[in-house]
């Protein structure tokens, strides 16, 4: 490997009298912002959905909410299974409150019968009519 690099640097020569540095070679005027970095990030990242999450990043809501929807649309939330996969020891992949199904974000929102129950009551207090394609949880608490 040291031959290697060796190989790789030898055909290379210094100008002692040139000033070393720093560019940024992602834009059109080589400086760095870090407003330009998060854009090429995003551009990666979000792909087609760039309206979407521009329009998702200035609704009038309160920071903390905007960034947990946004972790839950990107999958980031800390349920097992995500723990799991960044290489954190589990004790199970069940569900915390329930313990019938594993804990995904998606079963955490919208599936689990305990955390169904919390939405619902936050219908009824905000007024909201609810309607529900999953009806065996309607069974369980009507609203």
């Amino acid at each position: 490997m040291v031959s290697h690099f060796f190989q790789l640097f030898q055909g290379l020569s210094l100008d002692l009298e040139e000033v070393d540095s720093w560019v940024w070679k992602d834009g059109e005027f080589q400086v760095y912002t870090v407003k330009f970095a998060y854009n090429c990030l995003r551009r990666v990242r979000e792909g087609e959905n760039v309206y979407m999450y521009t329009k998702f990043w200035r609704c009038k809501a309160v920071p903390s909410a905007l960034v947990f929807a946004w972790r839950v649309l990107e999958n980031k939330t800390a349920t097992r299974i995500n723990l799991e996969r960044r290489g954190i020891a589990v004790e199970s992949f069940l569900c915390s409150f329930y313990g019938m199904e594993e804990e995904t974000c998606c079963h955490l929102l919208f599936e689990c019968i305990i955390t169904w129950s919390v939405w619902c009551k936050c219908f009824v207090w905000l007024g909201v009519t609810l309607m529900s394609h999953n009806e065996p949880l309607l069974k369980y608490f009507s609203v």
